[in-house]
């Protein structure tokens, strides 16, 4: 993940956060968001392919940053981070919480809070927060091995 965030900033992609990767066939492909003002921003998304017998770098897939990355207005949290906790599920553990921007079904973007959490059976989940109408917008399951973490 390191060469992967030294090739981003060799390459002038300043504020790139990594966020999850996934190994196959000797490969990791890790995936970084740009961060702007301390809030991540997804759909402005770019994945690094890093060859694990060598460290050179193999692959490089940005259209998720090239169509979307812009100075955003990030807009006033009125939800705050506990009422947002409110709308979670009562049996979840909030494991982290950060302020992200994620994509709509549209062409539009939503400020969220984001809260990784954990079921007692060890199930982890990531649980968006909008932080402007508190409305849950979406769950993802994260499936994570020795060969990284997936979200569905």
């Amino acid at each position: 993940v390191s060469k992967a965030e030294q090739f981003l900033i060799d390459n002038g992609y300043d504020h790139m956060q990594p966020s999850y990767y996934q190994i196959n066939d000797n490969v990791l492909v890790a995936n970084f968001a740009y961060s702007q003002n301390g809030v991540i921003c997804y759909p402005d998304l770019i994945k690094v392919s890093v060859a694990l017998d060598n460290g050179r770098i193999v692959g490089f897939e940005s259209a998720g940053y090239i169509s979307s990355h812009t100075e955003r207005t990030i807009p006033e949290t009125t939800i705050s981070e506990s009422e947002a906790t409110e709308k979670l599920y009562s049996d979840l553990t909030v494991l982290s919480h950060q302020m992200v921007i994620i994509p709509s079904q549209g062409e539009n973007e939503i400020y969220c809070h984001e809260f990784k959490c954990s079921l007692s059976d060890g199930r982890h989940y990531i649980l968006y927060v909008n932080a402007q109408t508190g409305v849950e917008e979406k769950i993802l399951i994260l499936l994570e091995d020795e060969t990284g973490t997936l979200t569905l």
